[in-house]
Parts: structure tokens; C-alpha cells; sequence
């Protein structure tokens, strides 16, 4: 909103002094969490005991919460996740993700170490409130898990609003004081380094199972967190995992849907499989960047017979009369058949379209069905229609 207050003498609002508010900005976020979060008494009269407290696991059947043991047939373990910390000299001077999100004064700038999800929301609402922000990511391109053309045009738009990418990049110190921090970080051989107010370590995030207890029976883990099967059953019987504590996808989408699966075969008897073959993703940059389904680069790798749709949606009317003239489509179709494997997009209404193009995924949509449905004019998702039905398609290189 700040952003779009700077900017809105373009569309004929003149707005006097657009100055940020920052601790209104923070108010407001603590407002909504509280009203988002539900209460105890929601949960007590659904018929839930509640016990407050930090709590851990002693066996299959028990938890202690402060000292008071609570028994049960079946134990869900969602405890979430914390940022990775990573063993950097004077890593104790940076901020996590989490301080970052309720800093009690504003940082006019800030360094961000990692190019993924975390960081690059990071970078860019911070970028929007005016801070000068640097962000510093080891691999060669931001965001990994798309393909190299759909983050570069996400880091293109960015670095035009102010952001300063460093990529291919190692940080090696923190020096100096909080509020006035020296990153030192090198480029290939080249050290190089950068002073900012703020540094946020945003390199990812995991569950830790030392937070369940020193005295736990052995549990198996994954690369992020317990490792889980199908029915979302950890390696101690009748003792089960969602989001981030079981580490399968990180998202709070997942996170949901894994809490109800856990839930209805802890109390049903294993009558669910969770499904995570269709995961529409979504990061919340301004634009917004998502992705469904394969990868270009996913599809090659697994040998895959495929024809590739991109599309730039610079130009199109609405996002001409809006101020949103930008966006990046790319689309993946198995060869011969055209059916849709996957959509990658950078777009000002990623979060609803990717939804839709999920559904497709979902349901093997050919390019040629996708093209048959009417689509609203002018809309973001008319482009999406339009490439899908797209007549010169580029065959994969194998």
C-alpha cells in the first residue's frame, strides 16, 4: 500500500507527504494475527482439552507440558519450524525472518542472505516500504526451484524498483554493531562487502527434533523435517507429523491439508493417504511469483517428450489501465498429446490464476481444451487461456 501511495499521482491522486508509518504498519500486523489466530475457547467448545504449555514427547503415548503428563492413543506432532541459522562469524549480529516481521524500527536498509521464497518476499515488501535492500544468494540464479527465465524476470523487475542482487555469492562475516552491520560476502574469488542497518539471515527453515525432548525415542527425520509415509505416520508407532514438522513441502497450504489428513487417521484409523502431487505454489512478491506441476527443467531431467509456451504480458490492456504492466507466462506440455504439465508465472494475480492452472494440471487439460474455453476480457487469466492454445510451441531439446 505504501508503494502504490507513492505512486499514485500516475493515476491522478495527488497524495501530500505519503510518509510511512511504521509502527502503525506493526500494530496492524499484531491486529490481524490475533484476529486471524483462533482463540482457546473456539478450540474448548469443539470438546478440546486444552493444555497450555510447552510441551514434549516422552513416549509413543505421552506428552509432558510443563511438568504435568497428558496421555493419549495417538500423538500429532505440528510444532512447525525455525529458521536455519548458518555458522557464519558474527551471525549473532542478523535478524531471522521472524524478528524481521515485527521490528520495532524501521531499517532504511537491509541485507538479505538467500535467494529463496523467504528472502525474496523479504526483498520485496521492504523494497516497497523504501528501504534500500541488497539481497545476496550463493546459487547463480534467485529462486531455484523455477526455471531460469521465469526468476530472471522476477529479479529483473526488482532490481528496476531499487533491489541489488548478488548472485552466485558466499557470505563470509557479519562485523560491526546492530544498526550499523558490515556484510562481508565474496563473488567467485572477489571479496566484496556492503554496510547496511539490518541483516536477516533468510536461508531457509527446519524443524528441529531436539525441540521435542532430550529423552525421545529415536525418530526418523527427512532433509527438513520427520520423515513421514504416506498416512503421515512418523517411525514411532501411533505418533504422526504435519507441515513443517513432517518436511515434505513448506508451505502453509500443505500445512493444512496435512494437518487434516494426520488428523482424520489418528482418529479414524489410517483412512487417508495425503497427495501431494499437485501443489500449486505461491511466492508473495510484488509481482507475486508461482508456479503448479513440472518444471521445463523438471521435464527434461526425467526424459520427458515436451513443447514449452512462454509469453511476456507486458502490454496487455488491463495491466496498462491498472499500473500492473508486467508479467512472465511459461507453460509445459507433454508432446503429442498437449496435455498440460505444468505452469511457471510472475504475475500481479499469480495467487488466483495458479489455482486455475492447478485444477488443469489436475485433470490432464490439453492445450487445445484449455484453448476452447471463453475467457473475460480484459483479465490477467485471459493471457493464460490464450498462451495455453498457443499454436507455435518451442519443442524441448532433450
Amino acid at each position: 500500500m505504501h508503494r502504490l501511495a507513492r505512486e499514485a499521482a500516475e493515476f491522478g491522486t495527488r497524495v501530500r507527504d505519503a510518509v510511512l508509518d511504521w509502527p502503525a504498519v506493526v500494530a496492524r500486523q499484531h491486529a490481524i494475527v490475533r484476529r486471524l489466530r483462533p482463540g482457546p475457547e473456539k478450540l474448548e467448545q469443539a470438546g478440546v482439552r486444552l493444555h497450555r504449555g510447552e510441551a514434549r514427547l516422552v513416549d509413543a503415548g505421552v506428552v509432558r507440558v510443563d511438568g504435568r503428563e497428558v496421555a493419549g492413543r495417538r500423538i500429532l506432532i505440528a510444532a512447525g519450524s525455525a529458521p536455519v541459522i548458518p555458522p557464519i562469524e558474527g551471525r549473532e549480529l542478523a535478524l531471522t525472518s521472524d524478528d524481521l516481521l515485527f521490528l520495532s524500527e524501521f531499517p532504511p536498509s537491509l541485507v538479505l542472505v538467500g535467494a529463496g521464497a523467504i528472502g525474496l518476499e523479504m526483498a520485496s515488501a521492504f523494497n516497497d516500504f523504501g528501504s534500500a535492500v541488497t539481497l545476496i544468494g550463493q546459487d547463480d540464479e534467485i529462486l531455484a526451484g523455477f526455471d531460469a527465465d521465469v526468476a530472471r524476470y522476477l529479479r529483473t523487475l526488482l532490481a528496476e524498483r531499487g533491489v541489488t542482487f548478488h548472485t552466485g555469492a558466499r557470505v563470509t562475516a557479519l562485523a560491526g554493531r546492530r544498526g550499523d552491520v558490515v556484510t562481508r560476502f565474496a563473488v567467485g574469488d572477489a571479496p566484496r562487502e556492503t554496510r547496511s542497518a539490518a541483516v536477516c539471515l533468510a536461508v531457509g527453515r527446519r524443524f528441529d527434533p531436539r525441540a521435542l525432548g532430550d529423552g525421545v525415542p529415536a525418530l526418523a527425520t527427512s532433509r527438513l523435517g520427520l520423515a513421514t509415509d504416506p498416512f503421515l505416520r512418523t517411525s514411532l508407532p501411533g505418533v504422526y507429523a504435519a507441515g513443517d514438522a513432517a518436511g515434505n513441502v513448506q508451505l502453509t497450504t500443505t500445512a493444512a491439508y496435512e494437518g487434516r489428513v494426520a488428523t482424520a487417521n489418528a482418529l479414524q484409523g489410517d483412512i487417508l493417504e495425503s497427495d501431494l502431487s499437485v501443489v500449486p505454489q505461491v511466492i508473495f512478491t510484488t509481482p507475486e511469483i508461482a508456479k503448479v506441476g513440472l518444471t521445463h527443467r523438471e521435464a527434461r531431467g526425467r526424459g520427458v517428450d515436451c513443447h514449452v509456451a512462454t509469453h511476456d504480458m507486458r502490454g496487455a490492456s488491463n495491466g496498462v489501465a491498472s499500473g500492473e504492466d508486467a508479467g512472465y507466462l511459461k507453460l509445459v506440455f507433454e508432446g503429442g498429446t498437449e496435455r498440460l504439465l505444468g505452469v511457471q508465472m510472475v504475475s500481479y494475480r499469480a495467487a488466483e490464476l495458479i489455482q486455475l492452472a492447478a485444477l488443469a494440471v489436475r485433470e490432464g487439460a490439453t492445450a487445445g481444451r484449455l484453448a476452447a474455453q471463453l475467457s473475460v476480457h480484459p483479465s490477467h487469466g485471459e493471457r493464460l487461456i490464450k498462451v495455453a492454445g498457443h499454436d507455435h510451441h518451442d519443442v524441448c531439446e532433450m
